[in-house]
């Protein structure tokens, strides 16, 4: 690169350089160089030739984009396209599209049978859809750039892809109709205006078809043809409505006679109504008939905005424009109602409906060739607009059967499109008269505006701060109040096309979204999703805890992946997406290793993300992922700890953590460690008050797609832990994968001698059906071993009579439910949490009046109260002696734990030997998670749990946060 060469420095300052590149460099504290920016830079920050900057100071310029401005060249700008005004831009394209068929072969039909009150009527009703709509439409296309597909483009993009895909393709199917509507337009008054009718069999059809395939033609070489033709059929509009204008009032002063006699020169013969049948048709019309008649010479009201792009002032041209166009041509139908209604008789406007060429001034070819033309102009609009908007929902991929529609290149013309738009409205045409379609026409419409007022209305409620229109004279009462006057006109025009209309809405909308089609755009449904979570969890967040009655597991599961991102485990994918019947959030962490300081760790985390979403999207998951790397020094107790705690939000945090069992745990050195970390992680979960599920052997568990036959999942209830091992089970029987052929077991462990096992099943059977779970239940005996302190932190504790009615009546009453749940430690009481299943069901149920009376006997018995508390204090004495032997001598400590684990282990064989005699066929198996005591008998808990479920396969293994999660209370 050469050596840069210094431009005028006189000033102090950063001088103004310039490089051999062609690259200007100014001294920007320099006065000249602050010149040079003012004359180079326009207020939109773009660098303008002096000429054009004059122009945008003086005012009678428009502005520049930064794609005017050519970089390579410094200060030199590319040549501006300039940009379109209020009047070229938005008026007179709404002009045309507004103005058609209706104006010249219907209105004066119209005024004759509802007169000139009730017709003017039948425009006000109509133009109040439009103007609302303007408003709404205004607002939300001076907030952005209305790209192709023109209304579907708003709707789609505030109201999401399935409404706005829905009610685009229904747009798409009004607009071709439409083309259907303005050809046949132009074949009627062909055959009229030149005597050409009735030549051959089903002449009018073929004239259609001949005339709709030329359109086609001329749209498929290019659409620019179009436009360059546009305002020339305008100006022959204008012309054809001033002759006939002219001519009606030449007619009336009795100056111009046309091709009328003067038994037609009658005055305000029409502003009655006189409902009579139609010449050509044979039916008599009505007002709501009239209504859908006249409604399409209101549309075209979107042809402004569809232009923004290429607007000098969108925010001041879009909404002057469209309601500017409006307002002239309501005038101009109401003016015409009111000139042939009283100027003619209400024979002459019935019998003719090419009338107002009878009357034109001075020849009757301007207007007949003006109605033509104008009928062509509107049809090729339609044509031209149609492909386009069909290429557009197209381009999107929200309508899976419209790919192959879908232009190549986005500049590209779409050819396919446009003839498929020229198949679809020639199948109209074939019905041979506008009268008949122009109620469908109507309705489609009505729909697209509905969706725009809607679309406004929502944006404004919602009051999102992307929502910044520069148009303010809106508001959003007005839009909800044009949502249902659109949809109010399409009941009360025709309830039953509007039901065809809707259902063909809602199974568009259903299969787009069946699709699967999402695009993140930002749309207002999304934002009015977030406002109504926000609101809710706010509300939620007030009180801490679900009553039972709402409890639902909040699933967070631990996911543990290889090198991949594959899980290790997938079974815990299947278990946790089985147990969304539960309506309860799914929450997902995996575990990699790494520092999010690395940026290759980060990216890993990216496509671990991936694919797990499949593996989710395999079981039919619908849930919240993360993927957390552990950073260094950390470790795995630490990042499941941090993932239960940071995991969810305010109420909707995980209240459950499934985890799978360590396999393996003990085939190395390191089987202390992995012990210890994974008893450290469940302690800790403990604590931080959630359920722990543990899934082991879980690799025989189905996936969501396959179905169960002939299968059990077997309940061992040991401690009551709140009736979480009883939730966890029936939710699992009510997914698809189990529900068709699973059966539910309960197994009641007794684990005392002075229950009754008889007595404790009677008991749970009547709690089922209370809690309307179906289930078989039986009762195993094992108290002779020491299950019951294996299972429960008070394991020492008995519950006497009188403590097991007050647990059952919590389990009832929704006023004492805080009593189960906390257990009442001041009275004494014991909380089900820590309660087997025979201490709280034990004795509850006696057999007809004789437990009745007992239980009542027991109540007032004094002699069972003393006996209570004698039984109260024995336990008191026993507590105390516990408390001395503390301070023993550490050899008889070590003696008495050596006792102790021998006596642990004895029950965990005999426990795993009723399981392999009940449930080793069973397809899971469902139990309590023992107690873990201390970090130091790590190993010693995962080899109870081993051998516990030796011989079982999937064995999930449940400990309760001592909340109560089922309830008989309705």
């Amino acid at each position: 690169m050469k050596e840069m060469e210094m431009v005028d420095t006189r000033d102090v300052g950063v001088s103004v350089s310039s490089s051999s590149d062609n690259v200007p460099v100014i001294g920007l504290f320099t006065t000249r160089g602050r010149q040079q920016i003012m004359e180079a830079l326009a207020v939109d920050g773009t660098f303008l030739k002096p000429q054009r900057l004059k122009d945008v100071e003086s005012g009678t310029g428009d502005h520049t984009e930064s794609g005017d401005v050519d970089i390579e060249s410094g200060l030199k700008p590319r040549q501006v396209t300039m940009k379109l005004g209020t009047n070229s831009g938005v008026f007179l394209p709404c002009m045309q599209n507004i103005l058609g068929v209706i104006l010249f072969l219907r209105l004066p039909f119209i005024t004759a049978q509802a007169g000139c009150i009730e017709a003017t009527l039948i425009v006000v009703i109509c133009v109040v859809s439009t103007f609302l709509t303007s408003l709404s439409l205004s607002a939300i296309a001076t907030n952005g750039t209305i790209q192709a597909g023109g209304p579907y483009y708003v709707i789609s993009r505030n109201l999401g892809v399935e409404i706005g895909g829905a009610l685009g393709f229904l747009f798409y199917l009004g607009t071709t109709i439409a083309c259907s509507m303005y050809i046949l337009g132009a074949t009627e008054a062909v055959q009229t205006g030149f005597d050409l009718k009735d030549l051959f069999e089903f002449d009018t059809q073929i004239i259609a078809l001949i005339l709709m395939l030329c359109v086609a033609s001329v749209v498929s070489v290019g659409v620019k043809y179009v436009n360059m033709s546009a305002m020339v059929f305008l100006a022959i509009v204008f012309l054809s409505i001033g002759c006939l204008s002219l001519g009606v009032v030449l007619f009336r002063v009795n100056v111009f006679d046309g091709e009328l006699t003067n038994a037609a020169r009658v005055s305000n013969d029409n502003m009655n109504s006189n409902y009579r049948p139609d010449p050509d048709t044979g039916v008599t019309p009505d007002f709501f008939s009239l209504l859908a008649l006249f409604y399409p010479s209101v549309t075209g009201i979107m042809a402004g905005s569809n232009r923004s792009a290429v607007l000098a002032n969108p925010g001041v041209a879009i909404p002057v424009g469209t309601i500017r166009a409006i307002s002239v041509t309501t005038v101009m139908y109401i003016s015409v109602i009111w000139l042939f209604g009283t100027s003619l008789s209400n024979e002459a406007l019935m019998a003719d409906k090419l009338i107002v060429t009878a009357v034109a001034y001075p020849h009757n070819l301007i207007v007949k060739m003006g109605i033509i033309m104008s009928c062509i102009g509107a049809g090729l609009q339609c044509m031209a607009g149609a492909p386009r908007l069909l290429a557009a929902i197209a381009a999107d991929d929200c309508i899976t059967f419209l790919r192959p529609f879908a232009p190549k290149n986005k500049d590209d013309e779409p050819v396919k499109a446009i003839w498929l738009t020229w198949f679809i409205a020639s199948l109209p045409v074939l019905a041979g008269n506008l009268d008949f379609i122009t109620p469908i026409i109507t309705l489609f419409f009505l729909l697209m505006y509905a969706g725009v007022n809607l679309s406004c209305f929502v944006l404004s409620i919602l009051r999102a701060p992307g929502f910044r229109p520069s148009f303010k004279y809106y508001h959003w009462s007005i839009s909800l109040f044009g949502f249902f006057w659109c949809l109010g006109l399409g009941l009360v025009i025709s309830w039953a096309t509007t039901l065809v209309a809707v259902f063909l809405f809602i199974m568009l909308y259903l299969y787009i979204r069946a699709q699967g089609a999402t695009k993140e755009w930002g749309d207002a449904v999304r934002g009015l999703r977030y406002g109504i979570a926000r609101d809710e969890l706010l509300a939620l967040s007030v009180k801490d805890n679900f009553h039972a009655k709402n409890w639902r597991p909040q699933l967070l599961t631990i996911i543990d992946v290889d090198e991949n991102g594959n899980p290790l485990k997938p079974h815990l994918l299947a278990l946790a997406g089985q147990l969304k019947k539960g309506k309860g959030l799914n929450m997902f962490a995996a575990l990699i290793k790494g520092d999010v300081l690395d940026s290759e760790v980060c990216e890993r985390a990216k496509d671990v993300r991936q694919v797990l979403k499949l593996h989710m999207q395999n079981e039919a998951i619908q849930g919240f992922l993360e993927v957390i790397p552990s950073g260094q020094g950390s470790n795995s107790c630490e990042n499941v700890w941090g993932a239960a705690i940071h995991s969810g939000l305010g109420p909707l945090s995980p209240n459950a953590v499934l985890i799978g069992w360590p396999g393996r745990w003990a085939d190395d050195e390191h089987k202390d460690d992995r012990a210890e970390a994974f008893v450290k992680t469940l302690k800790g979960l403990t604590n931080l008050n959630k359920a722990i599920l543990v899934l082991k052997g879980g690799e025989e568990l189905p996936h969501s797609i396959e179905r169960m036959l002939n299968e059990t999942i077997d309940i061992w209830w040991i401690v009551h832990d709140g009736g979480l091992l009883l939730l966890i089970p029936y939710l699992l029987s009510m997914h698809k994968t189990w529900k068709a052929g699973t059966k539910l077991r309960l197994f009641a462990v007794v684990t005392s001698e002075k229950e009754n096992p008889l007595e404790v099943g009677r008991a749970i059977e009547a709690h089922l059906v209370a809690v309307r779970i179906t289930a078989e239940v039986k009762t195993v005996d094992l108290s002779d071993t020491s299950i019951a302190g294996d299972m429960r932190h008070v394991y020492t504790k008995t519950v006497n009579m009188q403590k097991r009615r007050e647990l059952l009546r919590a389990l009832e009453n929704p006023a004492t439910m805080s009593q189960a749940r906390t257990g009442g430690a001041a009275a004494g009481g014991t909380a089900t949490a820590h309660a087997t299943v025979a201490e709280v069901f034990g004795g509850m149920f006696g057999a007809g009046k004789e437990g009745k009376e007992k239980e009542k006997e027991e109540e007032v018995n004094p002699v069972v109260q003393e006996q209570e508390e004698e039984e109260e204090e024995k336990e008191e004495e026993e507590r105390e002696r516990e408390r001395e032997n503390e301070n023993e001598s550490e050899e008889k400590k070590k003696a008495v734990k050596l006792t102790m684990d021998e006596r642990r282990m004895k029950t965990a064989v005999a426990f795993n030997r009723v399981l392999l005699q009940h449930s080793s066929k069973s397809k899971l198996v469902v139990t309590n998670l023992p107690l873990m005591r201390s970090v130091e008998d790590a190993g010693d808990f995962c080899s109870y749990c081993d051998v516990m479920t030796e011989g079982i396969g999937a064995v999930l293994m449940v400990r309760g946060a001592g909340e109560e999660v089922v309830t008989t209370y309705g």
